[in-house]
């Protein structure tokens, strides 16, 4: 399956599911987000985004972010609702090649708002959920090759603007091993991040390891998990430091 195709389908089981819990949580309900606290602000956010992806897919041309929050007077999970619909409208039935502005100024492809589209509702549907359970585990309405995918692109995305921004480099290299699935990664002390073979016999040294389920792993660089979280989901073999180093630098401002 072309990961567009799974981004899509993710999408549509990610907003529903995130409408229903917004329907059935205070707005005023505290979450884990130092930047949108409350589950109010959190529906208000993915809102926003998902208005202002869904315009610039249909336009083809940038538009003003601020343009798409909600009034005051609106009521707030109708409004996500009708918003969540027209994205999913916009994203099902543009061509995934066609060119359109995308994050940080550039231009890329239809494709990249439906994987950026999922992951960004999967994330907020974490927070979202955050009200209820202070440590959900990944939203299980996402299947494997889509939190694969979230570790995948954040490495496209978020890592490769850090780089631009000049971040600061890692003491070494570390890897990022799944136990629930046969992916693996490397990210280099430069911020790149390469799928590796696990089992390869010649792969790049790595100065540690971290080994955890993969949507664990995709939460980690989301910064919505504790490497040193006391249920053991994370392991970390070779230099800590340097692990807590990927698992605690700000890379996605």
């Amino acid at each position: 399956m072309m990961v567009g195709m799974s981004s899509l389908a993710d999408l549509h089981a990610i907003v529903e599911a995130f409408a229903r819990a917004a329907a059935g949580t205070d707005p005023e309900a505290p979450v884990r987000s130092a930047i949108w606290p409350t589950a109010g602000r959190i529906i208000d956010h993915l809102g926003t985004i998902q208005r202002w992806a869904a315009e610039q897919v249909r336009s083809g041309a940038p538009a003003d972010r601020r343009r798409f929050r909600r009034p005051e007077d609106v009521d707030r999970t109708a409004w996500f609702r009708d918003g969540a619909r027209e994205l999913l409208r916009v994203l099902d039935g543009a061509d995934p090649e066609r060119a359109v502005p995308i994050l940080y100024g550039a231009t890329g492809t239809v494709r990249f708002w439906q994987r950026r589209m999922a992951h960004e509702a999967t994330k907020h549907l974490w927070d979202l959920r955050s009200a209820r359970d202070h440590d959900p585990r990944f939203p299980p309405e996402v299947g494997t090759l889509g939190r694969a995918d979230a570790v995948d692109e954040f490495g496209d995305v978020f890592m490769a603007e850090a780089r631009r921004r000049g971040i600061e480099p890692l003491a070494g290299a570390v890897a990022l091993v799944a136990t629930d699935t046969a992916d693996a990664w490397r990210v280099s002390p430069d911020w790149v991040l390469e799928r590796q073979r696990p089992d390869a016999a010649s792969a790049p040294p790595v100065t540690a390891t971290i080994s955890a389920e993969v949507g664990d792993l995709a939460l980690l660089l989301w910064e919505r998990a504790d490497l040193a979280a006391p249920d053991g989901r994370f392991r970390v073999d070779g230099d800590a430091g340097v692990a807590t180093a990927l698992a605690t630098t700000p890379v996605h401002l």
